[in-house]
């Protein structure tokens, strides 16, 4: 049995599922998950090959690859949506009133931070306006909420439940400004990928077999029912997380290429602009469920050469 340690900021519903039903052991795989705590740290970590592969954000992988150069590949995309809300302390009134203030920030160029970034925006908030600083995930982000030392963070369930039953309020709704998300993808180091390549197709054909399980309608209530149980979701947030789950773990390119859009309208992605390709393969994916690759979605319509 072949053993690869998996990272992320959750086990997300098929993986859960995955452990639960034994499609991993299916595939002779032992996969072991490591819980990021910060995400600077995971992207040194990850440069470095510490860990195998990753289950998070595209734009996480994005932002390292053509901002510091790390030659990543994505090979498949486990959900799409976001459930992320930028929620302030009590008394917060809107938007706006965070101008001039400190929020909370990881790590400030990717993932929820550039959807923090649109979010402001959206309501005439540049950057310069307001203050950052790096606390780390989710549960650290909620506890410095709560604490008083920020005045806002963008949060992800439960933490973000925790925080407004605890008088927080919620400001806006990530998804209503960035739609179709591409929230979870499984990508890493292309040089390790390229050279698993049998281990990366089991993996992703036992993923496709637990997503097809999780999402037949006569096993949603018992993937409920592990998602509470095993990832501490009250059942409003399980229905949610299941809602977002990507059928068979296809890439859809052309959340790809939004996302490469969104980052290029933040200047957050200098020129020369690839198509969206260029950061995934298709073929471990088609070869894992027979299936043809969707239809690529080329270059940003927003690139410069």
């Amino acid at each position: 049995m072949d053993q690869i340690t998996v990272s992320g900021y959750s086990r997300r519903p098929p993986h859960v599922v995955a452990d639960a039903m034994g499609f991993f052991k299916a595939q002779d795989l032992d996969v072991n998950f490591h819980l990021v705590k910060l995400a600077p740290q995971h992207n040194e970590e990850m440069a470095a090959g510490k860990w195998n592969l990753t289950l998070s954000s595209a734009d996480t992988m994005i932002a390292r690859s053509t901002k510091e150069g790390v030659d990543y590949v994505m090979f498949m995309q486990a959900e799409e949506g976001l459930g992320a809300y930028l929620i302030g302390q009590p008394g917060t009134k809107s938007v706006e009133d965070l101008r001039g203030t400190l929020l909370a920030a990881d790590p400030v160029d990717s993932n929820l931070d550039v959807i923090r970034m649109k979010i402001m925006r959206n309501h005439g908030i540049m950057e310069n306006e307001y203050d950052y600083e790096v606390i780390g995930t989710t549960p650290a982000r909620a506890q410095a909420l709560l604490d008083g030392k920020v005045s806002a963070a963008m949060l992800t369930p439960p933490s973000s439940d925790k925080v407004l039953e605890a008088g927080c309020v919620l400001l806006a709704s990530g998804e209503d400004h960035v739609p179709d998300w591409p929230l979870a993808c499984g990508w890493g180091l292309r040089s390790w990928v390229e050279s698993h390549r049998e281990i990366v197709v089991r993996f992703i054909r036992a993923w496709a077999d637990s997503a097809d399980w999780l999402l037949d309608p006569a096993n949603r209530d018992e993937t409920i029912d592990l998602l509470m149980s095993e990832s501490g979701l009250n059942k409003e947030r399980a229905v949610h997380a299941y809602d977002r789950v990507v059928p068979k773990g296809m890439i859809n390119p052309d959340a790809i290429r939004a996302n490469l859009e969104l980052r290029i309208e933040l200047g957050l992605y200098a020129p020369p602009h690839q198509p969206a390709e260029h950061f995934y393969d298709m073929s471990y994916w088609c070869e894992a469920t027979g299936l043809p690759a969707p239809q690529a979605a080329g270059a940003p319509k927003s690139a410069a050469e």
